[in-house]
């Protein structure tokens, strides 16, 4: 006998295994009960949370003969043809595949008025309907308005946003909904213990994690950790099996990060990624692991399997890095899985934005690195000041040129301290970052706002049209500022600085009487 997938298997037969979806199948129990049933239903919601499972259900119950009224018996004739899909009365239409308006009018307006051969209804089940072409919509829009009495439509889409308007407004919907991780476990467990398989507990919980309420899914994952069981399913296995990153491990790398420990981070992710696992899995961990230690912080039942071990290293982890810690991480994380897909050396680059995430908390206390850059030459619009009082630049440890605030005020210090290092991170990591805020420093606060002033226009006029280039230093300035209040606020030099650029020492365009005289001036030896 061929093999059976677990998710085919264990397909829900009646609608008591039908599992969280509890208000979908009291509505069409009640329908069927009260013999009030529509006559097209759309089904919507995720994958994998049983849509085609409860059409092939409702097209038991509207068919069967075993005289319960509500729930298939499953041992007539239709159930059983049902259930092993060759029922002629009960027709699946796979729209991801059949889009075309041929195929709806060949396969479904054409046969509606032809009777059901052997059943009460024929039920037609359009799975991912919202796939059908525009056209196809069309030649379905009358049929499933006025379908002879004998005919039900069940769709079933994960896109409602693609179904048109026209078509959800002749159609009773219900929304499927996500399993939680308690269903998943039951369900998981149940699987294992039909198949006569051992576990931990530990390792369940992790397949109900990676499963995203998707009990199609779960079953899935299930069957390929299974595939080189041979005794009892361990966490372990499951781990290597589907490519993970164990809880501890990520623990053990957040609390580095948090600690700035940039030996163990290096270490840590060596291991990791000679496990197999990427950049991109490694935040994807790390970003998975913050959200459950983001609930156990702030006091939020974790859910699961009720495991005290587990959800206990989860609470003392969460309370070692606190709230504050976990909620910049996530921050930080998700951030770097919006830039990794562009990363040419993903383990370097992963390697440098983990220690940039340990160390940008304690930035304001750490001692400024001395780094030798060439200071660029003032720009000429800087010598057009007043000869009589010359203003040039401040030199910098860091080496970059640019305005310093003429201000003794020790928060202005400790903000423009701050805001050399970020210049100093920016120009390593983009020399485009580098070019545009080289003539740039923090020049006073107004209220919470620290003012960068820009000594050329151009300069920030650049850099107000990179936005992704703004979103970054506005999180890298969060990042360093900690506790701090502060905001940026960028403004140009020429304009704001206490000593703006003085306007007659810039020659303007000669025009009227001024114009007539120089050109006079000009021609007159002609």
């Amino acid at each position: 006998m061929s093999h059976v997938a677990l998710y085919r298997k264990y397909r829900s037969q009646t609608f008591g295994d039908l599992i969280g979806q509890e208000h979908v199948v009291r509505t069409l129990q009640n329908a069927v009960k009260q013999d009030n049933v529509h006559h097209a239903f759309l089904f919507t919601g995720p994958r994998g949370t049983g849509k085609t499972s409860t059409a092939r259900l409702m097209a038991k119950v509207l068919n069967c003969t075993g005289g319960v009224i509500g729930e298939p018996c499953n041992q007539c004739d239709i159930c059983i043809s049902i259930n092993e899909g060759h029922c002629m009365d009960v027709i699946e239409f796979d729209a991801a595949s059949e889009a075309g308006v041929d195929d709806v009018r060949d396969k479904i307006v054409d046969v509606v008025e032809y009777r059901p051969a052997i059943a009460k209804y024929k039920v037609f089940i359009i799975d991912e309907v919202h796939d059908l072409s525009p056209k196809a919509f069309d030649a379905l829009l009358k049929t499933i308005e006025e379908p002879p009495g004998h005919i039900i439509f069940i769709l079933a889409t994960t896109e409602l946003h693609k179904v048109p308007p026209t078509i959800q407004s002749r159609c009773q919907k219900f929304q499927f909904n996500r399993a939680s991780i308690q269903d998943l476990v039951g369900r998981l467990s149940y699987v294992l213990q039909a198949e006569g398989r051992e576990f931990e507990p530990a390792a369940v919980q992790t397949l109900a994690r990676m499963a995203d309420g998707g009990f199609r899914d779960a079953l899935s994952l299930l069957e390929q950790a299974l595939i080189t069981v041979d005794d009892k399913l361990t966490l372990q296995h499951v781990v290597d099996q589907l490519g993970l990153i164990r809880d501890e491990k990520l623990d053990d790398l957040l609390d580095a990060v948090a600690q700035a420990d940039v030996a163990k981070i290096l270490n840590l992710v060596d291991e990791i990624y000679r496990t197999g696992r990427d950049a991109k899995s490694i935040l994807e961990a790390m970003l998975s692991r913050l959200g459950e230690l983001t609930r156990a912080s702030f006091g939020v039942e974790i859910g699961g399997s009720g495991e005290a071990t587990l959800e206990a290293a989860m609470r003392a982890t969460a309370g070692t890095l606190g709230s504050a810690k976990i909620l910049r991480l996530r921050e930080m994380c998700a951030g770097g899985l919006r830039d990794v897909r562009d990363v040419s050396l993903p383990r370097l680059w992963v390697e440098s934005l983990l220690i940039s995430f340990g160390q940008a908390p304690v930035a304001a206390a750490a001692p400024q690195a001395t780094v030798a850059v060439e200071a660029p030459k003032r720009a000429v619009v800087q010598e057009t000041v007043a000869p009589e009082a010359p203003v040039a630049p401040k030199p910098t440890k860091n080496g970059i040129g640019a305005p310093q605030p003429e201000s003794d005020d020790p928060e202005l210090a400790v903000a423009g301290k701050l805001w050399r290092e970020l210049v100093v991170e920016l120009t390593e990591q983009s020399k485009v970052a580098g070019a545009l805020l080289q003539k740039s420093s923090a020049i006073r606060f107004e209220g919470d706002q620290v003012v960068i002033g820009f000594s050329r226009q151009m300069d920030l006029d650049q850099l107000q049209e990179k936005a992704k280039l703004m979103t970054a230093i506005q999180q890298a300035w969060r990042l360093r500022c900690g506790e701090k209040p502060w905001t940026l606020i960028f403004r140009s030099v020429s304009s704001n600085h206490k000593q703006p650029i003085m306007e007659s020492a810039v020659e303007l365009p000669a025009e009227g009487a001024r114009l007539a005289e120089m050109a006079r001036e000009v021609f007159k030896n002609f």
